[in-house]
């Protein structure tokens, strides 16, 4: 599975919330179909190889920009569910990015950004 083109990207994006949402109303993502959990792990894995050469942005998340993140979470009332949905990203990716196992591409820098109001230079003033 190989993503071509921006459009293809959003709707794998799509895709991969709708079976993410699924598993979420399952009560875990355990509970899906091993077609769904075959399909999640091909479109994580295209969605963050397309990422990677069309949306780098290199470094670690460093504990002042997730301090960051979640202070904005803690001031907006805002759970990890609602913050993915702001972000427009996934549950999972708002979890991998508050526990630093996840870099931040241009677009989610953007997001936080405009979303949560965390200003673009303080991101990139301590990328690590």
């Amino acid at each position: 599975m190989k993503i071509k083109t921006e459009k293809e990207f959003r709707a794998y994006q799509a895709e991969m919330e709708s079976i993410i949402t699924k598993g979420t109303s399952l009560g875990d993502m355990e509970l899906l179909s091993e077609e769904d959990k075959t399909k999640y792990i091909a479109l994580s894995q295209a969605i963050s190889e397309w990422e990677a050469a069309y949306h780098p942005l290199p470094g670690r998340v460093s504990t002042l920009i997730i301090d960051a993140i979640r202070a904005k979470m803690e001031a907006n009332n805002l759970k990890q569910k609602e913050t993915a949905k702001c972000l427009g990203i996934s549950e999972s990716r708002v979890s991998d990015i508050l526990n630093g196992r996840r870099s931040l591409n241009l677009n989610i820098v953007k997001r936080l950004r405009d979303n949560l109001g965390i200003p673009a230079d303080f991101i990139l003033d301590n990328i690590s």
